[in-house]
């Protein structure tokens, strides 16, 4: 039966999106190179806490960041508010997900964002990255903030949808793009990773810029910006990431409650 010029151009399309899809890596190979290009994972593995020092910007405001991390899963993020007026802090302690601001008070996180804290705390996530979802696949490579990246697209293992770009000549995480809900409304959010440095033999982001756009489709805006002027491994006091007696007797009350 003759081939009508419609019908070889469908059959060229599908060997062609074919050929395409097989030619990507898959997500594991994508994940792998990147534990490679950050030194390894026995530099990775060498180092079981870390201190990160520098400031944030949001606005019109420069405040002092710092954050701290440990093995397997502590973490601690504190944002000093200017004119004395106190430290905002966000921890995991390993069970707890918990939040202080002295501006709104106590709160402590339960469900999916308990569980998305423990994993913004698992020390060795660029190792475990795939445990945390469902599913990840390559898609396609696009440019992602001004870099040629693998595009994979992932489902954790909460169900919520999380994208990861890895820089094809590099194979450093460019960011991420996930929805977030703020103050103002749901928003996409790109959490882009840049300015990368080689540490004590570990690649790090010295840079991070939260974008954020409506999904009306208005461009995008900066939300924020983490400069690090200073990090160091291997330093960190495990006290340091001891909940304040505050959400001690928060989770406490929501226990007996409970």
């Amino acid at each position: 039966m003759p081939v009508t010029r419609g019908a070889f151009s469908v059959v060229a399309l599908v060997v062609w999106s074919q050929t395409q899809a097989a030619a990507l890596p898959s997500a594991t190979e994508v994940v792998a190179r990147y534990a490679d290009a950050l030194g390894g994972a026995a530099a990775l593995h060498r180092h079981t806490s870390a201190t990160m020092r520098g400031t944030v910007e949001a606005g019109n405001k420069s405040l002092l960041f710092t954050y701290y991390a440990a093995a397997p899963y502590l973490r601690l993020e504190k944002t000093t508010l200017p004119d004395g007026k106190g430290d905002v802090l966000n921890g995991f302690d390993g069970e707890i997900a918990w939040n202080v601001d002295p501006r709104s008070g106590t709160q402590i996180s339960a469900g999916d964002e308990r569980e998305s804290a423990k994993r913004d705390a698992d020390f060795y996530y660029p190792l475990d990255e795939l445990t945390w979802f469902k599913s990840m696949e390559v898609v396609s490579v696009e440019v992602y903030e001004g870099h040629r990246c693998y595009h994979l697209h992932g489902i954790n293992n909460w169900g919520k949808w999380n994208d990861h770009f890895y820089a094809t000549d590099t194979g450093l995480l460019a960011g991420y793009e996930f929805e977030a809900q703020l103050s103002d409304g749901p928003r996409t959010v790109h959490e882009i990773f840049s300015d990368y440095r080689r540490i004590d033999g570990v690649m790090v982001p010295m840079k991070q810029t939260v974008r954020v756009k409506a999904k009306s489709g208005d461009g995008w805006t900066v939300l924020e910006t983490i400069n690090y002027a200073a990090v160091t491994f291997n330093d960190v006091d495990p006290k340091v990431f001891a909940p304040p007696q505050e959400v001690v007797d928060l989770a406490a009350k929501k226990h007996r409650i409970g």
